[in-house]
């Protein structure tokens, strides 16, 4: 088997998920060993192993692509997740390292007022024409009116969906995600083809959009919801969120969300499109102008140029970069961590933290 079938494989073994899956790479020391583990207690092992082979041949058969979590275009916020998927599914334009650029969560309830609708499509326009992209969940509501505003705008847009990326839901996004693809974007799952849907799986896909974000933005929702689970998630992570401020709304009404979120964190709040897209985009200014060498000691400079161009990387992939051997390479990684230039995540991945 190659990588990417371990990786499918060891994502798959009954009772585990990926927090399970890694600790036992973490205990085996290397893929082959925790798939080998994992297989062992399977009463039909060759069946079971044929079975889900199969699945992700017919998957890739029928023009989806897929990622395996050691794929140096894996997006470093879901190196992050302690249930990050081992492989994941798309369609469109893939990751490229450096390439991807700052990304904007746009998150709210399906059954939106008009006027939520109107604002999220003024506002992925918007984000769109200063080139940031936005991520949603191309579900009906607050997602796909993001979606269609930045197409509107020429933009790249990524949809992640909560069943197969070759069976969209809602239909009514089925239009919207073909533009997607048509402007160089990318529908992402975790979930193969032909797998059942479950409605956990539309709770658990708002990891990925808030992982593959810069900066969340609340449009309207009200007191429970998919979007208030994301906004708590961006919270958890430290990913800066913005709460659009409603105009005398019904407290009651499904701009409740909104109203618990601003009593707690006031300083959240925004009111013009225009207004929070002028800060957000000064923001993503300023994130690209600190990614600069200035200020990085010169001895860590030729590692953190590697590091910032592919926005992390694993340590084979530095070694092989480098030309170091194993023990110069964590010499110079341990010291650039207690610098705080760097952080290790699980697999002997490396990030850089001053971005």
């Amino acid at each position: 088997m190659d990588r990417l079938e371990l990786w499918w494989v060891l994502a798959g073994i009954p009772g585990w998920g990926p927090r399970t899956a890694r600790q036992a790479l973490r205990r085996f020391g290397s893929l082959e060993a925790a798939v080998e583990h994992g297989l062992r207690g399977l009463p039909s092992r060759a069946d079971w192993l044929q079975e889900r082979l199969d699945i992700l041949r017919r998957t890739l058969d029928s023009g989806v692509w897929a990622m395996s979590c050691d794929s140096p275009e894996f997006p470093v916020g879901w190196h992050e997740l302690s249930d990050a998927p081992l492989v994941v599914f798309g369609r469109g334009v893939p990751f490229e390292q450096g390439s991807a650029g700052p990304a904007v969560a746009v998150v709210g309830t399906r059954r939106c007022a008009q006027e939520a609708r109107r604002i999220g499509f003024e506002l992925g326009q918007a984000l769109g024409q200063r080139g940031i992209t936005v991520v949603s969940g191309l579900a009906r509501g607050v997602d796909a009116a993001a979606h269609r505003g930045a197409c509107f705008a020429g933009q790249r847009t990524v949809g992640i969906l909560g069943g197969p990326v070759d069976a969209v839901q809602p239909q009514s996004s089925i239009a919207i995600a073909d533009r997607m693809l048509e402007l160089g974007g990318a529908v992402l799952s975790e979930h193969a083809t032909g797998e059942a849907v479950q409605p956990w799986h539309f709770a658990a896909r708002n990891r990925l959009v808030v992982g593959l974000s810069s900066a969340l933005v609340l449009v309207q929702s009200p007191a429970r919801g998919g979007a208030m689970i994301s906004m708590q998630l961006a919270l958890d992570q430290g990913v800066p969120c913005w709460v659009f401020r409603p105009e005398a709304p019904n407290p009651k009404g499904r701009w409740r969300g909104n109203l618990e979120a601003l009593e707690e964190f006031p300083d959240m709040g925004w009111s013009t499109v225009d207004g929070l897209v002028d800060e957000l985009a000064g923001k993503m200014d300023a994130l690209k102008e600190c990614a600069g060498e200035q200020g990085v000691p010169v001895a860590f400079r030729s590692t953190w140029k590697l590091l910032m161009a592919s926005r992390g990387l694993p340590l084979d992939s530095l070694m092989l970069s480098t030309g170091w051997n194993a023990e110069r390479m964590r010499s110079q990684l341990r010291a650039m961590e207690m610098a705080g230039w760097v952080r290790r995540l699980p697999g002997e991945w490396y990030v850089p933290l001053r971005l």
